[in-house]
């Protein structure tokens, strides 16, 4: 046992690293926003919220400047961003290694929440938002408007995810409580095997004065049905940002009750994965070295023996002024050369509200807002519209795809948006930079 300690000491101590962030872009995409961001600690948040106390959070609406120009669809395919971690995963032949990297994968669908402040718009009932991107399908939903029910799918040769998303908003004294009830499965083809976790709470903190910031507020379980499973803990140990909350993360690979690997990192940066027992002798140390780094950037300790399974994509310059979007982001609302064509009627990309926020022009996006809100509850009077095209609940009683959306026969599908012209939506800074 003292020759078996000596060893792990001698491995020596945690390392500070400076992690590469690669600047991904697709084809094409703007790399910036037509116009600025109305940071929300600028405006009174507490003047919104106290007529609203005692209400249904996930029903109250708030002023446009206060929401960021995307759909809630539109945030959800921003899961698929780091897709090539389930690829890799499709390919591991050890059991271990797959799921490393879709514990790598669950974790890196939560960094895009870093700094995301505003409240992305309320899809519409049946409203939808598809995506193609790197070998994956995109597709999410409106199922449900009152409670709000969100049906997503994605495909690849690979693997296919699917599962419901179903935010609840409340309010405790000086804090908003964000509960997504975002429950997603995963299956590869190949195999049939099965991986599912559900996104984390969260808080958004000093909503009433003072610089808000949000902190995850609980675990994120993987459950596999093969030989191993993974937990995520978000605990706030004080390990503090002050740019950004608590970005600290741990986690553990288990079989059955026993803890085979750690999972540790910045869940805005990067994670690795290292012999439980080693982390356990360095974590000391480790943590001390993260608080005393977390605040530099692209930096954080790394244990001996580690494994680095995932490193975010680099951010554009300017990430403070164009919503914290990340440049996967700033692609999601673009109608490409053709696209209006081809993307159903109801895709998100057609709403003239998000479009007129992202110009800067808020009174008009109020008015088209209002406009698709006033359309909605005719339609609910009416009863038309408002059954689900391309989702539908299974014999367990879940949303499940229904198949068929890329077939492009939208000949049923309501007209909820009218069409964008596409000169309207890609500027002259539209064009791909290398240094963003």
């Amino acid at each position: 046992m003292v020759k078996l300690f000596r060893e792990k000491k001698d491995m020596g101590s945690p390392k500070i690293q400076n992690f590469k962030r690669q600047t991904v872009l697709h084809k094409g995409q703007r790399t910036r926003l037509p116009a600025t961001y109305i940071a929300p600690e600028d405006v009174s948040i507490w003047d919104i919220i106290r007529p609203n106390l005692g209400k249904d959070f996930s029903r109250f609406t708030v002023p446009v400047f206060m929401n960021e120009p995307l759909s809630f669809l539109q945030r959800l395919s921003e899961n698929v961003q780091y897709n090539y971690l389930l690829e890799k995963a499709a390919k591991c032949s050890d059991d271990m290694e797959r799921i490393e990297y879709v514990a790598a994968f669950a974790l890196a669908t939560v960094s895009a929440n870093h700094k995301r402040l505003s409240k992305p718009f309320n899809p519409l009932l049946l409203e939808t938002f598809e995506l193609e991107r790197n070998g994956v399908r995109f597709l999410a939903e409106q199922v449900s408007h009152h409670p709000p029910i969100s049906a997503v799918y994605a495909e690849s040769d690979e693997f296919t995810v699917e599962g419901t998303v179903e935010p609840t908003l409340g309010f405790w004294m000086t804090k908003l409580l964000a509960n997504p009830h975002a429950h997603l499965k995963l299956t590869f083809k190949k195999t049939g095997e099965t991986y599912s976790w559900s996104a984390p709470k969260c808080a958004i903190y000093n909503v009433i004065m003072g610089k808000m910031y949000m902190n995850f507020t609980s675990h994120m379980k993987i459950e596999s049905s093969g030989t191993y499973d993974a937990v995520f803990s978000f605990d706030n140990k004080g390990y503090y940002n002050h740019k950004g909350g608590d970005v600290h993360v741990e986690g553990h690979i288990f079989e059955g009750k026993n803890k085979i690997k750690a999972l540790y990192g910045n869940w805005t940066l990067f994670l690795a994965s290292c012999d439980n027992e080693d982390f356990k002798h360095h974590r000391k140390e480790y943590l001390r070295m993260f608080n005393e780094t977390v605040s530099e950037k692209d930096q954080g300790p790394v244990v001996p023996g580690s494994k680095i399974l995932w490193v975010s994509n680099q951010i554009p310059k300017l990430f403070d002024d164009q919503f914290h979007f990340t440049n996967f982001t700033l692609s999601l609302n673009e109608m490409y050369p053709g696209m209006s064509d081809t993307v159903a009627p109801t895709d998100s990309r057609r709403r003239k509200d998000m479009k007129a926020l992202e110009d800067g022009k808020n009174d008009e996006a109020e008015e088209f807002k209002h406009k698709y809100e006033e359309e909605q509850r005719e339609r609910r009077t009416t009863k038309t519209g408002d059954v689900p095209m391309w989702f539908a609940k299974n014999d367990e009683g879940h949303w499940a795809y229904k198949g068929g959306y890329w077939d492009r026969d939208y000949s049923n599908c309501l007209e909820l948006f009218e069409s964008l012209e596409n000169s309207s939506t890609n500027s002259s800074n539209s064009s791909i930079s290398s240094v963003d």
